[in-house]
């Protein structure tokens, strides 16, 4: 009875690695008020992603079958435990990222009448070098999860430029760039001891005097 106000919503990415696209779902969930939001995070195995969320309290489900690279017999796998989740979950909201889980999520939510499906692009794989056929076809399959979404949200004004060119969708698109945390330093100290931190993890090595 507690959870029957709250909206709920699934967010779904194909793996559970930690890049740009994960940060991004990880922020969402976990920044969702609690008390309005039942957030659950969907992915494709196991990795930071899925330790990041667990320590942060988010309910997971992990997706064996789902994975980056093509596999028709694990896509349609991936594709009916979309379905069978959507069913189940009976999610308000279900917000796709990454490019070939967005096109099964997108797909998978209009079959289980879900009431509002949000696709994130975190870049075009049609930008990618491939061959002439292979962007058709992944061109085709970008522009059909457009379709599929009621709403497309682009991190980047290329992305979003390269929306607004597909045919009978642009009134779908939007773009909201990804926002930065400004760390609330107590002092100059604190300060450095962050940069130095954050070099150190990146393998660059800084001294005093470049502080």
């Amino acid at each position: 009875m507690e959870q029957s106000h709250k909206k709920k919503i699934l967010f779904v990415i194909t793996k559970s690695n930690w890049g740009g696209a994960q940060k991004y779902v990880y922020d969402l969930a976990t920044s969702l008020p609690k008390e309005l939001f039942d957030v659950t995070v969907v992915f494709g195995g196991t990795g930071p992603l899925a330790e990041q969320l667990s320590t942060a309290g988010i309910r997971t489900t992990s997706i064996p079958s789902l994975q980056r690279d093509v596999s028709i017999v694990g896509d349609v796998k991936s594709f009916f435990s979309l379905l069978s989740l959507f069913k189940k979950e009976k999610p308000h909201i279900v917000h796709v990222n990454s490019s070939k889980v967005s096109g099964l999520g997108a797909l998978a939510g209009r079959l289980t009448s879900v009431p509002r499906i949000i696709f994130t692009c975190h870049g075009w794989p049609f930008n990618e070098e491939r061959s002439l056929l292979s962007l058709w076809s992944i061109a085709f399959f970008s522009w059909l999860t457009v379709v599929l979404s009621h709403t497309t949200i682009t991190v980047s004004g290329r992305d979003f430029s390269d929306g607004q060119k597909m045919p009978w969708v642009k009134h779908k698109m939007c773009l909201v760039h990804n926002g930065i945390r400004i760390p609330d330093f107590k002092g100059k100290e604190e300060a450095r001891a962050h940069l130095t931190s954050l070099a150190r993890a990146q393998g660059v090595v800084i001294t005093p005097k470049d502080l």
